[in-house]
């Protein structure tokens, strides 16, 4: 296997065996006919990525979508906030253009829009797509890449602003992305990218690891990602989302000065040996031990006569559960607010998708946490069942009850 980005080989440094895709619910007829696939990660010594050993065809993964943004409150929130900076620190105007990748529903569109500034979302997901464009937020229902940025530039249209929340990270396909998004930029336009930042895999937060995210990025890699476009970060910032995220500033070589985060970032990494495989290779250890924490905890709680729900059904709840093995040998049921994963079975797991009423007809003693990385929204919205006597589980980094 060569890397992505350099052709260099790369080495496998963790496993987590065959798993179903994450985002793939299922109707009870297609329980007995669930696909599963290697989910292996290796490292390139030579610049640096962290990739998947084994892809599946984009199509598959994101044509027919059931993650929707709009369903987190605090989610929301970030994009409110992000599309008010943004549009202060860009000087954004009602002339500039605001293309998102990867806009799922409009969540982070429908703020530029509501001030008059042009926006453009692009996702390839034909049913999200829909709903965005009934919202008034224009969406193409299409993959961006290279040539899609060339037939937008074509018709004139060109960004001073480019967006992409999670979706850096899933392209397989990630130098014709990134010369796209030159491509679509105008001459002194930014790209603005966030996705989970790699030390996440060192604190223990596996589950960001799933056949739709390609790769894990550190800065170091991301630097020689874009000077294959001849673009440059020159701006980062880390922010709390998705349990550790990094936000980057990115632009033509030499369009703006370079800030000092850049280079103390780089340098954190390098000092940290995010460049040297054997940084990676503990990784397998220590997410053995956090499985038999967790389980071990769960043991406990059955065997004192409690029980235990989960609450949410995300993709990475379903890599935590699948590699686990944590099922309905340890689960009552399972909840989640999305109406479009109501009824369907988890992947691999096969539980059912109930509404969250179901907490409050069953009363369980506690709720397995699984949108863990938005702890404080959930603890929030259930503090009800709190105050009444149940307790929340909060799996990673490190499992605690509150």
């Amino acid at each position: 296997m060569n890397c992505r980005i350099c052709q260099h080989s790369i080495t496998e440094f963790l496993s987590l065996g065959k798993m179903p895709l994450v985002n793939s619910f299922l109707t009870k007829d297609e329980l007995a006919n669930e696909s599963k696939y290697d989910l292996r990660v290796g490292f390139c010594s030579y610049c640096y990525l962290v990739q998947l050993m084994d892809t599946i065809d984009p199509e598959k993964l994101f044509k027919d979508y059931i993650y929707f943004s709009s369903t987190s409150s605090s989610f929301l929130k970030h994009c409110q906030t992000t599309a008010t900076e943004l549009t202060d620190c860009l000087k954004l105007n009602k002339n500039s253009l605001v293309l998102e990748i990867a806009s799922n529903d409009g969540a982070f569109l429908q703020f530029f829009k509501k001030v008059g500034i042009k926006v453009l979302g692009i996702d390839p997901a034909s049913n999200i797509a829909w709903m965005a464009n009934q919202k008034g937020i224009e969406t193409l229902p299409e993959f961006f890449n290279f040539q899609l940025a060339q037939q937008l530039k074509d018709q004139g249209i060109k960004a001073d602003l480019v967006y992409g929340a999670n979706v850096l990270a899933h392209v397989p396909e990630i130098i014709d992305f990134v010369k796209g998004v030159e491509a679509i930029l105008k001459p002194a336009g930014t790209a603005v990218f966030e996705f989970p930042y790699l030390q996440g895999l060192m604190e223990k937060k596996f589950d960001i690891i799933y056949h739709e995210h390609v790769f894990y990025y550190s800065l170091l890699a991301l630097k020689n990602l874009f000077a294959k476009a001849d673009l440059e970060i020159y701006d980062v910032n880390i922010i709390p989302l998705q349990g550790g995220s990094l936000q980057i500033f990115v632009a033509r070589r030499g369009e703006f000065k370079v800030t000092d985060k850049v280079q103390k970032l780089v340098a954190r990494e390098q000092q940290l040996q995010f460049d040297k495989l054997i940084t990676y290779q503990k990784i397998s250890e220590d997410i053995s031990l956090l499985k038999n924490e967790l389980i071990e905890l769960l043991d406990k709680i059955k065997k004192d006569g409690k029980t235990v729900a989960a609450y949410s059904a995300p993709a990475k709840g379903n890599i935590l559960l699948n590699y686990f093995g944590i099922d309905d040998n340890y689960l009552e049921f399972i909840v989640d607010k999305s109406k479009e994963k109501q009824g369907l079975y988890t992947p691999g797991t096969h539980l059912l998708v109930q509404s969250l009423d179901k907490i409050d007809q069953m009363s369980p003693d506690y709720l397995l946490v699984l949108c863990w990385n938005i702890a404080d929204e959930i603890r929030a919205d259930l503090d009800y069942y709190h105050q009444a006597g149940g307790r929340l589980i909060i799996p990673l980094p490190q499992p605690k009850i509150i």
